[in-house]
């Protein structure tokens, strides 16, 4: 006598079932994209802790070497403002009068602008470069414009003293700080600056990346 099974069929997944399979699959995506948002927003604070720190290193040093003065070029009017001030605020976007980026990178022209700045033909700073305009990195343009943006795409500003470098003192708002320069990124959220008049507000200054501190 023959003898027969019952062939038992699969009844797969109900849709209960795929749908929490869906449902986790959505919450570790969003967990894992979290993640690397916080990566990516960690390394963009010590990329511009890193510039910031080398930048306030470029100027020390040019400093030291040129007995004093600043890696700017100035107009008679602005001289005569940072000498009554006993400092001054540059920054590093391209466009910047100051030309302090083209300076410190010895990326300079033969136009008068440059006259006697810096003597040594040394390059003080340098960055990862790149070929975009408003892009972060270090930008080398025509007719010696340079400009260094931070990783969030906004130019570092930088204070230096103009006094005696035997005791130097500058100003960031009303914060003292004891020395010859200083720098400063705005951060994620791009304002907390003398420029745009927040430079002592503690919510917008709070996520700025300093050489001196926040406190």
């Amino acid at each position: 006598m023959k003898t027969t099974f019952p062939i038992r069929k699969s009844k797969g997944f109900t849709l209960v079932e795929l749908l929490v399979v869906i449902a986790i699959i959505i919450t570790l995506a969003g967990i894992s994209m979290l993640v690397i948002q916080g990566v990516r927003a960690k390394a963009s604070e010590t990329q511009a802790k890193s510039q910031a720190s080398d930048l306030k290193q470029a100027v020390d040093n040019y400093m030291l070497d040129h007995a004093g003065l600043p890696p700017a070029v100035l107009s008679p009017k602005e001289n005569r403002r940072a000498t009554e001030q006993g400092q001054i605020e540059l920054t590093t976007a391209i466009d910047d009068s100051s030309k302090m980026m083209a300076i410190l990178t010895n990326y300079m022209d033969g136009s008068r602008d440059f006259k006697n700045k810096n003597t040594k033909k040394k390059t003080y700073f340098n960055a990862t470069t790149t070929d975009e305009d408003n892009q972060p990195g270090l930008h080398f343009a025509d007719k010696g414009r340079v400009g260094l943006l931070d990783p969030w795409g906004a130019p570092y500003y930088v204070i230096i003293s103009t006094e005696s470098m035997d005791s130097p003192r500058i100003h960031v708002g009303t914060k003292m700080v004891p020395s010859s320069s200083a720098v400063y990124s705005t951060g994620k959220d791009l304002s907390g600056s003398t420029a745009d008049g927040q430079i002592n507000n503690p919510d917008k200054t709070e996520d700025n990346i300093t050489t001196f501190g926040k406190k």
